[in-house]
């Protein structure tokens, strides 16, 4: 453990930053939906039920077989994603099953499982996001930390978290995720690879 955030450039991969992400179950674009602000919808991933509805038959299909979206499925495109990505008032004539493709055939960054790990302090899964060498800056306290430092802190911290994906915004090279992680609003900027973070600041 280091103090200061200086990140050396010999920590940071020269390759190019091709960061994407996994924005709902369907494939829908929730940064670009306008029941974002509308109905202030923080996205089928982020929540436990939709605006509209008790449920959403597609989200709960998804998560139950424990996918990150539809396009992991054996079944992709089943009956129930067409229907829905075709519905005449609330479809989009397919653009969310192509969307669902893409990410299958890319690697993605999923941030609700990083927080999930995160808040349940999972010291098994939780290295996984990272690459070997990268950097975590914590602002707060002005600390560098390597991954097996901010795992270990992470999961020795006292008490029961709970926390929520409340809003990502992708930035040149990277991403920005805003989450309410109880007790306080914490703000990271993540840096990733092939889905692995080289420089997480919060």
């Amino acid at each position: 453990m280091t103090q200061c955030c200086h990140i050396s450039p010999d920590r940071i991969s020269q390759k190019r930053i091709d960061v994407k992400m996994v924005e709902s179950r369907c494939g829908i674009l929730c940064s670009k939906c306008e029941y974002q602000e509308k109905m202030n919808c923080k996205g089928c991933i982020a929540i436990d039920r939709p605006f509209w509805g008790d449920s959403c038959p597609v989200k709960s299909c998804c998560e139950e077989q424990k996918h990150n979206h539809c396009g992991e499925c054996t079944d992709f495109p089943c009956p129930l994603l067409i229907e829905f990505a075709y519905d005449e008032k609330e479809g989009d004539n397919g653009k969310r099953i192509e969307t669902c493709r893409y990410w299958a055939k890319t690697h993605v960054f999923d941030t609700a499982k990083f927080l999930k790990d995160v808040v349940t302090q999972n010291a098994n899964d939780l290295p996984k996001h990272f690459t070997p060498n990268a950097v975590i800056c914590w602002h707060c306290s002005n600390e560098q930390l390597t991954v097996d430092e901010y795992v270990r802190a992470n999961c020795e911290y006292p008490g029961k978290w709970e926390g929520t994906v409340e809003r990502t915004e992708k930035i040149e090279d990277g991403m920005i995720i805003v989450s309410n992680i109880i007790p306080k609003l914490t703000t990271t900027i993540v840096k990733a690879y092939n889905i692995k973070v080289f420089v997480l600041q919060s």
